[in-house]
């Protein structure tokens, strides 16, 4: 039976499919790639597709996708048979959803994962998750929708989940970074210790047909992809630790 981790923030645009294919790329990577047979998935339900777009430009650009790739988000059934797949490792690429307006948001009767759709695909993912990451760029400007995907959504499904802290670019200095940590801890939110770092290879990703662990050989590159090894360890650490309560 698949371990399914799903990506998900109400806002879109903070970084939840470039997470996707790097963790799953290095997932892949240690626990060895069988093309015909692969131990890690990604699906996608984001109608953008971006995900999916990275993998294809990866195939263009003739190097290996060590993953299967499944585009589901018009496939409700798909998703509810997810527990039946052939993998260790599924992780889940989500859309952003409605946003709420300000009389809603204290509204318990609305569902703020929506209707249509995107809204009937998310609760199908929710429904069998085993844990959430929720991106959190680093300057913090995310920080309203991230307080309705994790108490509007995750909290009242019990789902184990952990926001990380995405897009940091260290030549700003610390405070963003340190800023928004704070912002987390004081909502009693649970958080990744690891932070995702902007480097310009994560950025030029999907262009340049590469995942992380297909970075060009440099210091940038090897940072790079430390962190996305940082995260795959630290989320296998909170499996354990899940598993054990």
């Amino acid at each position: 039976m698949p371990y399914i981790t799903v990506l998900l923030n109400r806002k879109g645009g903070v970084g939840k499919s470039l997470i996707t294919v790097n963790l799953a790329a290095v997932y892949a990577e240690i626990l060895g790639s069988d093309i015909d047979n692969p131990s890690v998935a990604v699906v996608s339900i984001d109608p953008q597709a971006t995900s999916v777009e990275h993998a294809e430009e990866v195939r263009k650009a003739g190097r290996p996708v060590p993953f299967r790739v499944v585009n589901a988000h018009n496939n409700v059934a798909q998703l509810r048979r997810l527990r039946r797949a052939k993998a260790d490792f599924i992780i889940v690429d989500t859309p952003g959803f409605m946003p709420l307006n300000d009389e809603d948001e204290n509204d318990d009767s609305i569902d703020p994962l929506g209707d249509g759709t995107v809204g009937d695909a998310l609760r199908a993912i929710l429904d069998i998750a085993d844990d959430v990451i929720v991106p959190l760029e680093a300057e913090g400007a995310a920080f309203r929708p991230t307080k309705t995907t994790i108490e509007r959504v995750l909290i009242p499904r019990q789902i184990p989940y952990g926001v990380l802290v995405n897009n940091w670019d260290p030549r700003d200095g610390e405070a963003d970074r340190d800023r928004t940590i704070s912002m987390v801890e004081r909502r009693g939110w649970n958080r990744y210790n690891t932070t995702i770092r902007h480097y310009k290879p994560h950025a030029r990703g999907i262009t340049h047909g590469r995942f992380c662990t297909q970075y060009e050989s440099n210091h940038t590159s090897t940072k790079a992809k430390q962190d996305f090894m940082a995260l795959a360890l630290e989320h296998q650490i909170r499996r354990q630790k899940q598993a054990a309560l």
